[in-house]
Parts: structure tokens; C-alpha cells; sequence
């Protein structure tokens, strides 16, 4: 009954675009109009709430177009999720350390195409090739042959407090206790160096290094020690430094106590439950804490990058960042991996356009960002609920992604 209401007022609100006339100005109100038309659309398009709170952020490389936050951050207080909400991202972090990985290279502190061993503190090799260089380059890229083994993933996820409410909020029992937290390069020797703690020859494929993609989360934190290693900052400064701070994004940061508490959202398993706080040892690969507008300020960044402007890198630099590294697509979905840490998707959730970006997720959160290289336009949705404990949940997103295709190009 949801989708067919809906896909009932999508004419009507679409023919509203058309616009008014101000007698006053002597111009069309188009935008205003279709701005209210796509509020609207998306409230409608989570009527049932089953998404505790999300954003809709459209921008161009000059302007916002569309920005605002539908529910609660926090449902029991009835706390607004609004446009400067902070939120974890997951994966869509990647971006972030693709580009912090080709300023550290800017820099002078590495190289991508070294391998990794002449910047690590330990040694990391594929057991089935031992005398083959893993590079930065195809950590960056998804071929370094390291996979995720699930046991060690789970791992890294850590409470943030000892004691937990269980009539308020509910721990998964893979979370460790704010005492199993170490550091990332110890977390990292203990999973992929052969002296480790949670060594297994499964944290690797049967493909040689170089040849394969296999999407890694492992792969992707091993780039932000590399960071560390190579430019004596934690990953977390450097990024501060050298992308938060130029871009103002004041309300980002890598773990719960760095961001402002009176704007974060919880996290949610589903409507009416929230999940205990938490954050991830291997934070470089998802462990970003941003809001819209902040996401939305490094996403306009971006798609100067990829038109040759943007101030973050060096023009060069970002043609490393969105050189395609494969020319087929790699599964049903159509995912291209392009580049570093960033991806082509040109039929991501019903989408026909072809896009460049991320889209990511975690425990009791969702995120995806991309912008679409001929008309500049781009997106971020954030959500604050979990995508994979309900089924629920998964199609209200895809209908606020659909809305927002529908919609998009009548702000441009």
C-alpha cells in the first residue's frame, strides 16, 4: 500500500515542478516548488517509519541544491535528525582514505606503487605466493588478494561502555569490552603477520596479488597504517589536518568522543530498538563520523576533483583517484571498481545513470554517496537504522533513492 501511494503521488508532485510565477521578481519559483514537492515525496516514502532517521543531501561542485534530515536521531526523546546530525558512514569513509592516501603521496611520504612492506613495521605476504610484492596501489584498488575473514572482522568492534542498559539497548555478543581495545597497528600485526595472535593463511586468497578484485576491508586499514607509518601522524590527525580541517568540516571525526554528543545520532537495529555505542579498531575502512552537510561539503570537493579543480589534490592526483582499473563490469550489480578507493555503479538500486562514488553500511547504519560525472550533480543519504536485521527496512531505502533519481535534476 506504501509503494503504490507513492507511486500514485509521483505524478502530481512531479507536474508541481513545473513551477509558479512571482510577479514580484518576474521569474519562475521552480525550485522552491520542486524542493517542497521533494520533501514531501520523501516523507512519504518512509510513511511506516521503519527508518528511524535519515538525510537527502543534493549538491552540485558550486552549491547545495536540496539538503534536509526526515525523523528522529533519537526517537524516544523525539530529537529531530536534522542536516548537521552526526552519523557513522561505513564504507563511503573509503573515499576519504583514498584521498588522504594520494595526498600522503603528494607529500613525498610514500609511493602507491611500493609495496607495502617498506612502510609496515611487520611483514604481510600471501601464503600461496610468498615471494610476491603486495603493493599499496592494490590495496587501494581491491586486488591485493586479503580478504576478510569474518572471525577476525568481527573482532575489531569495541563498546564504548562497560555497563549496558538491556532494557534500553542491545550489545551484539561479538562487541569486545572498552578493555579489548588496541591499537591498529597491533590489531592489524595480530590478523596478517604469521607471528600473530589470529593468523590464518584465511585472511588470503588462492589469487595471486595484482589480479583479482576482491573487495577488503583488511586491505583498506592496512592503507591507513601505511599512513601512520609513512608520515608520523595517527590516520586520524592526518585526515583532520590535511581534508577536515581545509573543507571545514567541523562535525566529522573518527571516533564517538570527537564529535559533538548533542548532534550524534544513536544507533538503531530497527524502529523502537537502539544498538549499544560503539566504534572499530580498523576505523580507516568505515569508522567515519560526519553529518550531511559535512558529507555533502567533501562530496562537492570531489566533483571538482574529478573536473580538474578541486583543492584537496593536485589535478594529477585526481586522475590517479578516478583512473579506471577495470573495464568490465564485476558482478550483477554492475560495481566497477575505479580508481582509488572509489567506484563506478551504473545500476546501483534501479539506477540506469552511471556514477562515481560509495555506498556503505554497518551495524544501525547506512550511507551512499555519488555523483554522476556529466551533470555534477551528486547525492548523500544517510540513515541511522540498520539495512540487514529487518527486511523491512531495505525498501524504504531503495524508494528514498528512487525519489531522489526523479527528482534531482529539477533543482540543477
Amino acid at each position: 500500500m506504501k509503494n503504490a501511494l507513492l507511486l500514485l503521488c509521483l505524478p502530481i508532485l512531479l507536474s508541481s515542478c513545473q513551477g509558479k510565477f512571482n510577479t514580484i521578481t518576474g521569474t519562475f519559483q521552480e525550485q522552491s516548488v520542486a524542493k517542497d514537492s521533494l520533501t514531501l515525496a520523501l516523507a512519504s516514502a518512509n510513511v511506516s517509519g521503519e527508518v528511524v532517521g535519515f538525510s537527502v543531501n543534493i549538491i552540485n561542485q558550486d552549491r547545495v541544491l536540496y539538503n534536509q534530515g526526515f525523523g528522529f536521531r533519537d526517537a524516544k526523546q523525539q530529537l529531530e535528525y536534522q542536516t548537521n546530525t552526526i552519523q557513522n558512514i561505513g564504507s563511503v569513509a573509503k573515499t576519504v582514505l583514498g584521498v588522504a592516501l594520494l595526498k600522503a603521496q603528494e607529500l613525498g611520504k610514500l609511493n602507491i606503487n611500493d609495496p607495502v612492506n617498506a612502510y609496515l613495521p611487520f611483514a604481510v605476504a600471501n601464503p600461496n605466493y610468498p615471494d610476491v610484492p603486495i603493493t599499496i596501489k592494490q590495496l587501494a584498488t581491491h586486488a591485493s588478494s586479503i580478504v576478510d575473514n569474518e572471525e577476525n572482522y568481527l573482532r575489531a568492534f569495541i563498546l564504548e561502555n562497560d555497563s549496558i542498559d538491556k532494557a534500553k539497548e542491545v550489545a551484539f555478543s561479538h562487541f569486545q569490552k572498552p578493555s579489548a581495545r588496541i591499537s591498529l597497528a597491533h590489531f592489524l600485526e595480530s590478523c596478517l603477520s604469521v607471528q600473530g595472535q589470529w593468523y590464518t593463511p584465511e585472511m588470503f586468497s588462492e589469487n595471486k596479488p595484482g589480479t583479482t578484485f576482491e573487495y577488503s576491508n583488511f586491505g583498506a586499514d592496512l592503507c591507513g597504517l601505511i599512513i601512520e607509518t609513512a608520515t608520523g601522524m595517527s590516520y586520524a590527525a592526518f585526515t583532520e589536518r590535511y581534508i577536515f580541517e581545509p573543507l571545514q568540516m567541523n562535525d566529522s571525526g573518527w571516533t564517538i568522543a570527537s564529535v559533538d554528543s548533542l548532534k550524534r545520532s544513536a544507533f538503531y537495529l530497527f524502529k523502537g530498538q537502539k544498538i549499544a555505542d560503539y566504534t572499530a579498531i580498523t576505523y580507516p575502512n568505515g569508522g567515519l563520523f560526519t553529518s550531511s552537510e559535512d558529507l555533502g561539503k567533501f562530496l562537492s570537493e570531489l566533483i571538482k576533483g574529478y573536473g580538474g579543480s578541486g583543492s584537496l589534490l593536485s589535478k594529477s592526483s585526481y586522475q590517479v583517484f578516478y583512473q579506471k582499473q577495470y573495464d568490465q563490469p564485476l558482478n550483477e550489480s554492475g560495481r566497477i571498481n575505479v580508481g582509488i578507493f572509489n567506484e563506478y555503479n551504473n545500476n546501483f538500486i534501479g539506477s540506469n545513470e552511471l556514477l562515481i562514488g560509495h555506498n556503505g553500511s554497518d551495524f544501525g547504519s547506512f550511507a551512499l554517496m555519488y555523483f554522476n560525472p556529466e551533470t555534477k550533480i551528486g547525492t548523500t543519504i544517510m540513515s541511522n537504522t540498520d539495512i540487514d536485521y529487518r527486511d523491512e527496512v531495505v525498501p524504504v531505502i531503495k524508494d528514498i533513492w528512487k525519489v531522489v533519481l526523479e527528482y534531482k535534476d529539477h533543482l540543477r
